[in-house]
């Protein structure tokens, strides 16, 4: 992103820090891929927590549930239990 805007990734995430977004944004992100790996994989929460950017996995789980209404590994049995239902015939 910073490239198409024809700066430097620290003006960028900046000028975004500055009007409210990077934070937002950075969120975004890593709720978009802290709920794709327990469906792509059987990795611990705590792996998916530091896979995602977070050194602390107990603020992991509080983003996660804030962003969700579910703990990580209610959302991952939550997986399960939608994903058995939809394979059987």
């Amino acid at each position: 992103m910073a490239a198409i805007a024809g700066t430097s990734v620290r003006s960028l995430r900046r000028a975004l820090s500055h009007v409210g977004l990077y934070s937002q944004l950075l969120d975004q992100d890593r709720f978009k891929r802290s709920a794709e790996l327990p469906r792509t994989t059987d990795a611990r929460i705590i792996d998916v927590a530091f896979a995602t950017g977070y050194t602390d996995p107990v603020h992991f789980v509080r983003a996660f549930r804030r962003m969700t209404g579910s703990m990580p590994r209610q959302f991952r049995e939550n997986l399960a239990i939608r994903d058995g239902l939809s394979s059987q015939p």
